[in-house]
């Protein structure tokens, strides 16, 4: 593979360039080892939620999704992030209590964001199951989970050591929020561009992999880079196939959803072959 022994020198031995979770080094298994910078950039974003913007009337609006790196990812010799376009039934599935776009309003009226942050941090924690030795259970029907394990496993990296994300940080009532009017899908849209942009910059990615679909994801990604990193320089472009990009010093790449067929297995198999050549 292409300089890819000689970056997981070089990453080693710059380690300075470590946020605030350089505690991972010493304590890979602690759980208190999240940066305070992240965290603290997730709620000052989320106390700028316009609660306006939404029909509370209809507020089926999941818990938010924030993603936090696991202590394998400072490790890790190539840092990988996989960006879906919402987790599908983030809220279905989460116990008590029951989250909505409103109550992320009180919790920030209430001056207690931090609490709801720390529920959502606790929650993605769990999105990785475990087997009985503490091992991560590696079998999925979802046929995105399925490609996260695959990526790893191709890249020869743990499982914890991927950062699973979304474009869009809410569902809504399990499926996309791209159905909802203008204003709403605005506003969400813009907080979602906001925490992505600050898990990029935090955690310095090698690799983002965009598996988010086709249909309206294109213009998303673009204002993210266009909006928080400078723009984006395009490498290869298969129209609603394939595109590989440069942008906060990544190499990007943005694919259909891992369960669409006629033929995009070969482009995310593409997207493989190119991390593995970097």
């Amino acid at each position: 593979m292409k300089n890819y022994l000689e970056k997981q020198v070089l990453k080693k031995v710059a380690i300075e360039w470590l946020p605030d979770d350089s505690t991972h080094l010493s304590n890979p298994s602690s759980s208190s080892s999240y940066s305070a910078t992240l965290i603290n950039k997730y709620e000052k974003i989320l106390n700028t939620l316009n609660i306006a913007a939404f029909d509370l009337n209809e507020d089926k609006y999941s818990g938010v999704f924030l993603p936090v790196p696991f202590a394998e990812y400072w490790h890790a010799p190539l840092k990988v992030m996989l960006i879906g376009r919402e987790t599908a039934g983030w809220n279905k599935n989460t116990a008590h209590p029951k989250n909505t776009i409103q109550r992320v309003a009180s919790f920030s009226k209430d001056g207690n964001i931090s609490a709801l942050v720390s529920e959502a941090v606790e929650r993605y924690k769990k999105h990785l199951p475990l087997n009985r030795n503490g091992s991560v259970n590696t079998k999925s029907r979802s046929r995105f989970k399925q490609y996260f394990f695959k990526l790893a496993k191709d890249l020869n990296i743990q499982p914890k050591a991927i950062v699973y994300s979304n474009l869009f940080a809410w569902d809504y009532d399990t499926k996309s929020p791209k159905t909802r009017p203008k204003i709403e899908l605005n506003e969400i849209a813009s907080l979602s561009k906001q925490l992505l942009s600050a898990q990029i910059e935090y955690l310095q990615p090698d690799v983002i992999v965009f598996a988010a679909g086709l249909t309206g994801i294109d213009p998303i990604i673009r204002e993210l880079f266009e909006e928080n990193f400078g723009g984006y320089d395009n490498l290869d472009i298969i129209p609603r196939k394939y595109w590989r990009f440069t942008a906060a010093n990544a190499t990007c790449f943005r694919i259909a959803h891992p369960r669409a067929t006629s033929g995009h297995s070969k482009f995310r198999d593409k997207v493989i072959q190119h991390i593995k050549e970097m």
